[in-house]
């Protein structure tokens, strides 16, 4: 199989939260993302808006799904639809403070195509997904997948 088309490149994104008490609103740089914000009841908080390992949850999806579907274009697999899941987890105790300890995903993938070739591409995007990766240096991250036939 081909790898997806690399190159020289660069993609920033940023983002800005506001925040007074236990809350506050979280902006993109892109005007698309508006969230309100809140520490976790578990942390102490109200917890009535996302949190940061929601926000990353999602960022894991996300960027998951963009890898995996990339790769399947420059492949020429055919995804008929993709669905994917992602949790992250936040762990502490009195040896180690807060950090990343897990991020798990679970992917549905409907297709025509031969599972084995699915799979396959499905590990390949979890090596080059970025969030995958980034999570990776300091957290396990595992994968899921079930392959359904296209009707």
């Amino acid at each position: 199989m081909a790898k997806p088309a690399g190159g020289s490149g660069k993609i920033e994104a940023e983002a800005t939260v506001s925040w007074s008490g236990w809350g506050g609103q979280v902006e993109g740089g892109s005007g698309k993302l508006h969230a309100a914000t809140a520490t976790q009841v578990e942390l102490g908080g109200p917890g009535e808006a996302t949190n940061p390992e929601e926000l990353l949850a999602a960022a894991l999806a996300n960027c998951y799904t963009s890898t995996i579907t990339a790769h399947a274009r420059a492949w020429k697999i055919d995804l008929a639809r993709i669905e994917t899941r992602a949790r992250t987890r936040l762990s502490w105790d009195e040896n180690r403070p807060h950090h990343i300890a897990r991020g798990d995903l679970s992917v549905r993938i409907t297709t025509p195509e031969p599972e084995a070739s699915v799979r396959k591409l499905a590990e390949e995007a979890r090596a080059h997904c970025p969030i995958c990766n980034v999570l990776g240096a300091t957290a396990d991250v595992t994968l899921s997948v079930t392959v359904l036939p296209a009707k």
